[in-house]
């Protein structure tokens, strides 16, 4: 017969084994689920260096494959690295499932994927000459430096931190 449980009442150590192991195979199948988004992430980075390489060589090669949009292509690093940052989110979950400690490192990396991902898509847009507004230029410098010391001021957080003893 089962037991109901009443108002109050913590669940049995037979339910609390039940719950751990419906959270732990949960886990592992969003581990598998992470494995194979980071190598769908590889695949289009590669994708994406290739067209860059075959872009480039065009002027110096018979084969006009000048057809490639550079735009196109930094698009996709564009929403690949965005694609890494909620990979950093859901990481941060995973430990929260294992029960691990709260971590900052997710938080870190999260803020130099997102610094880095700018500073690629403002550079992108410069150098494929987009950019012939003066006032313009001069905000995207200034936003390139704000970006590369956010840079800067977060590998100094996660040396920190990670060279800091954890105190219980």
């Amino acid at each position: 017969m089962t037991k109901i449980k009443k108002e109050g009442q913590e669940p049995s150590l037979d339910q609390q084994r039940g719950q751990r192991t419906a959270i732990m195979a949960i886990r592992r199948w969003l581990l598998i689920m992470d494995d194979i988004v980071h190598v769908i992430v590889a695949i289009a980075l590669l994708g994406a260096a290739i067209m860059m390489i075959l872009y480039t060589i065009t002027p110096i090669t018979p084969m006009n494959l000048r057809f490639i949009k550079i735009q196109s292509v930094l698009d996709v690093i564009n929403d690949v690295l965005l694609v890494l940052i909620i990979m950093e989110v859901l990481w941060t979950v995973l430990r929260y499932l294992k029960r691990q400690k709260f971590s900052l490192n997710p938080f870190l990396a999260i803020g130099i994927i997102s610094s880095i991902r700018r500073i690629l898509v403002i550079g992108a847009q410069m150098s494929i000459g987009e950019m012939h507004d003066l006032e313009k230029v001069k905000v995207l410098f200034i936003e390139l430096g704000i970006n590369t010391g956010i840079i800067l001021a977060l590998i100094v957080a996660y040396y920190i931190y990670n060279k800091t003893p954890l105190q219980e």
